[in-house]
């Protein structure tokens, strides 16, 4: 039993970042159960980081540098996702139409832009979580991220039955609801945040069926980067509202 979750585990690892892990048996029906525990893997790395160089960088090179260490161990991958959906909405049509979207490997401009600002966003936030000192908040972003895209994954059925949102859908929704201990933290830490993300993942929800007829992997990568930006700002927003 061990030796299958943390195979498991090493399947989750391997197909959601860049670590070089090479499992004996790919598992990801069952290692979508710890993509928050990755996610919570990410922020410490993300956290330690910070605390370490906050005194040594300005907060300008080091949130430019915590988003490239970011994006290059996991994000890269869940951005395309993004702008794949941002591409598929700009687009219009039916059902069938977005779905042939989100396949292109190119983006229109719309998507682009969307995709710059994003980015710009996430940046100024992150610079000023540095500046206000809220380290925490960069360790539960990931986990609120990870969170979101599992918890939207219960409540949709895949819109193909082929893909990466297929295969994400294929496992156990037991496990699934399961995954969701790993978020317990959040509601007693950030619970504005956290409400804020939830309320997210129901919009997309309602969006995500009428505009695609269900999940796919990129919708689940589009899923995942929302949450994170709407966690921060939040996160950012509740620190000026009077106890």
């Amino acid at each position: 039993m061990l030796k299958k979750e943390w195979q498991a585990f090493l399947s989750a690892v391997s197909f959601f970042t860049r670590i070089p892990l090479t499992p004996k048996e790919f598992s990801l029906e069952l290692g979508v159960f710890y993509l928050p525990l990755i996610g919570l893997f990410l922020g410490g790395l993300f956290f330690l980081l910070a605390l370490l160089l906050i005194s040594y960088l300005p907060s300008v090179y080091l949130a430019l540098l915590l988003m490239a260490i970011k994006y290059y161990l996991a994000d890269f991958f869940h951005f395309d996702g993004l702008l794949d959906w941002a591409d598929a909405m700009a687009a219009g049509g039916d059902i069938s139409r977005r779905l042939e979207v989100l396949k292109k490997p190119e983006i229109g401009v719309g998507a682009f832009l969307f995709g710059f600002f994003f980015l710009l966003g996430e940046f100024l936030l992150t610079k000023d979580l540095l500046e206000k000192g809220l380290l925490l908040v960069i360790l539960w972003m990931p986990v609120a991220g990870r969170l979101a895209s599992s918890l939207i994954a219960l409540f949709l059925e895949p819109a193909k039955k082929e893909g990466l949102g297929f295969l994400f859908l294929s496992g156990s929704r037991k496990r699934l609801w399961l995954s969701h201990i790993f978020g317990l933290p959040l509601f007693c830490l950030y619970p504005l945040p956290t409400l804020a993300v939830l309320l997210l993942v129901l919009c997309l929800r309602f969006s995500f069926r009428k505009n695609f007829g269900g999940l796919s992997g990129d919708l689940l990568g589009a899923t995942l980067m929302l949450a994170e930006w709407i966690f921060v700002a939040v996160s950012l927003i509740s620190t000026k509202i009077p106890a």
